[in-house]
């Protein structure tokens, strides 16, 4: 159990951190073979800073320990021979250039979800499932959304849990934007032009004789061009998006009673189209968060240079 050298909540933050770095090796191991074998060098990684926070919290230096220095140290520490097999993986990847086979790879991923499991409870008290990424997100009306997504993916309600996902992801591209705009112009520097409304019925009407549909196709092209625009230039995986945008239900906001809301696809229209599983509901979630780390990562605030 933990000494509780470290404030609490500094360590479900560090916890998060090793969890987030796991679900990136989780991704990676699951990818080509190729590819999959970097997946090593994440678990090692993801372990060292678990272990770094154990001797932290105990008020001990690690700076002299080897990575199996720890389990002699802390002998209430689980895995030791698998963790040091996985050791010896890395090393055959960074040192030898010898990748390791799909089944060493899918045995890492199990052996590193089994440490981070066992040991979690067992060094801070903290049930490793428990703890949500999503305390890692500094917009405030994301984390509460995700919250509440997770909140609903385990209470079963994929629908409830979708719909606050694709909320979460538009008001963090709010959040994002907002801090962006030119208060005297009212548009954010991250536009990419104006939205194409269907000003050209005015010219041509609504018949198709007389051009409406070709209007029509290149209005619609020309907005879905400056939404790709619009995620790929923010870094955000489109591929990710596309997927993410497809299998959560369609939600528009609009002002009611003086206040922001949304209006998504009723929950019995959607589920006529759509089997939505965990596993969906993990992707998405993990969709968002992912998005706002990586949006995070450089932010900025426009009003500090305008006068």
């Amino acid at each position: 159990m933990s000494n509780n050298n470290i404030d609490r909540e500094i360590i479900v933050r560090r916890l998060a951190t090793i969890k987030y770095l796991y679900g990136i090796g989780v991704q990676q191991s699951l990818q080509v073979e190729s590819v999959a074998g970097f997946s090593i060098l994440a678990f090692h990684d993801c372990a060292e800073m678990f272990l770094l926070l154990v001797a932290e919290n105990k008020g001990d230096n690690a700076d002299k320990l080897s990575f199996m220095g720890f389990w002699d140290k802390y002998p209430d520490l689980t895995l030791k021979e698998s963790m040091r097999n996985l050791k010896d993986r890395r090393v055959s990847i960074k040192h030898k250039g010898l990748f390791p086979s799909k089944s060493d790879i899918e045995i890492s991923r199990i052996t590193m979800a089994d440490f981070l499991e066992q040991n979690t409870i067992k060094q801070f008290g903290i049930d490793f499932k428990d703890i949500s990424i999503s305390c890692l997100i500094s917009y405030s009306k994301v984390k509460e959304y995700i919250d509440n997504a997770e909140k609903n993916c385990n209470d079963g309600d994929f629908y409830e849990c979708l719909v606050n996902c694709k909320i979460a992801f538009l008001e963090l591209l709010s959040a994002y934007k907002s801090s962006k705009c030119q208060y005297h112009i009212g548009h954010s520097i991250l536009d990419i032009g104006d939205e194409i409304g269907r000003d050209y019925q005015k010219l041509v009407g609504t018949n198709s004789n007389y051009g409406e549909r070709w209007f029509r196709q290149v209005t619609e092209t020309t907005n879905k061009i400056r939404e790709i625009l619009k995620i790929t230039a923010l870094g955000i995986d489109y591929k990710k998006y596309s997927y993410f945008d497809f299998v959560t239900p369609r939600t528009m906001h609009c002002w009611s009673e003086g206040k922001l809301t949304y209006i998504s696809t009723p929950k019995d229209t959607y589920e006529e189209k759509y089997n939505i599983r965990t596993k969906e509901c993990h992707f998405c979630i993990d969709f968002v968060i992912d998005s706002a780390l990586k949006l995070q990562g450089f932010d900025y605030d426009i009003s500090n240079v305008i006068r």
